[in-house]
């Protein structure tokens, strides 16, 4: 009797989950809360306390390129089938990915993820792809996404975490743009200030309120935004175009010296910025921006004398007219705060770049 009454319990208890928080019988009336870059992994605990948690921790929280001191490209909340059933608010979160290993996966999880994908389409992914590209939008609050990286067994799943992790941190990075965007923009637009950068460098660029013009001179612009924590600093100018070589990475680094050493200044005579390329490395990109071929490079600086440093992002783009290149230095300092965020918010700026 009593084990017929808990299977009652059991059986009206996912028929209430179908119905009021699948998704599928009404539209979610609350908005998904949660910061950028956080991930909830719905796991069951056996497996994420075992090899498999290591290598989800392994591929989605690796260190972020590139910051003085290591920070995860997400950060994981781990979270078992149970857990997130267990009270509404579990449910409420921005980005989510449910990791199974059908081959044990017990009857709630199961029942659970039938409901939110689909037997059949669950079935029909597992057939057809070796890539987890299943998602889910909105089931349980506005502003949200359900990723999936579910194996026929334990080795299909590993195949699979690694296989999916290069799509899925861009879906969630994707995802999360709209929010870290926002944030940069929470005070506003400075219009007097992009109409400024608008008519010396022809290009439209969406300031935000809060930051201000430290510096400007014949050679460039340099604008500030300053917290009692942090500094975030955009340095601009042109070059003249001579050659490919300026979009090496030895030109590259040539011209941000020239730029940095006319810029930024410390208390200490003769002090001033270069990169620090012999602790960490710096990588650069082609990149793409408003349709002109440019580079990207990623790496940290430093002061010569004090001991200050933080990352940067340094971008070099060839001008509609090719006959100049037009440099952006982002680079953050912030020495009691976490970094990858606030650079984050300087890469949302830079995508507002439009050549006139």
């Amino acid at each position: 009797m009593k084990f017929q009454f808990s299977c009652i319990l059991f059986l009206f208890f996912l028929s209430a989950c179908k119905n009021d928080f699948m998704g599928e019988s009404k539209t979610p009336q609350v908005d998904a809360f949660g910061e950028a870059n956080h991930v909830v992994i719905v796991c069951d605990p056996e497996l994420w306390e075992g090899p498999l948690g290591d290598s989800i921790t392994w591929y989605f929280g690796s260190a972020y390129p590139i910051l003085p001191q290591p920070e995860p490209i997400f950060d994981l909340r781990p979270m078992s089938y149970s857990d997130l059933l267990g009270a509404k608010p579990r449910r409420e979160l921005r980005n989510y990915i449910f990791i199974a290993d059908l081959s044990r996966v017990d009857s709630t999880s199961l029942r659970l993820l039938h409901s939110l994908v689909g037997e059949e389409r669950l079935k029909k992914h597992l057939e057809e792809s070796r890539v987890s590209n299943l998602i889910n939008r909105d089931v349980w609050a506005r502003g949200q996404q359900l990723l999936y990286i579910i194996g026929k067994d334990p080795d299909d799943l590993y195949s699979r975490i690694r296989t999916s992790f290069p799509a899925l941190s861009k879906q969630i990075r994707e995802f999360d743009r709209t929010q870290i965007k926002a944030t940069a923009y929470a005070a506003g637009l400075n219009k007097g200030l992009a109409a400024q950068l608008a008519n010396r460098y022809q290009i439209d660029l969406d300031i935000p309120a809060d930051w201000l013009v430290a510096t400007e001179n014949e050679r460039g612009t340099w604008l500030r935004k300053e917290t009692e924590k942090s500094s975030s600093n955009i340095v601009m100018g042109k070059v003249p175009y001579l050659n490919a070589s300026q979009l090496s990475t030895e030109g590259l680094k040539r011209i941000r010296d020239t730029f940095s050493r006319t810029f930024v200044r410390t208390d200490s005579p003769g002090d001033y910025m270069e990169i620090n390329d012999q602790d960490l490395p710096l990588f650069i990109y082609q990149k793409n921006i408003d349709g002109n071929y440019g580079v990207e490079a990623r790496g940290v600086w430093e002061t010569k004398i004090e001991f200050m440093g933080g990352p940067f992002q340094t971008y070099l783009i060839q001008t509609p007219a090719k006959d100049s290149l037009l440099y952006i230095d982002l680079f953050v300092y912030a020495p009691e705060l976490d970094k990858r965020n606030l650079i984050q918010q300087l890469e949302e700026i830079i995508q507002t770049v439009h050549f006139k």
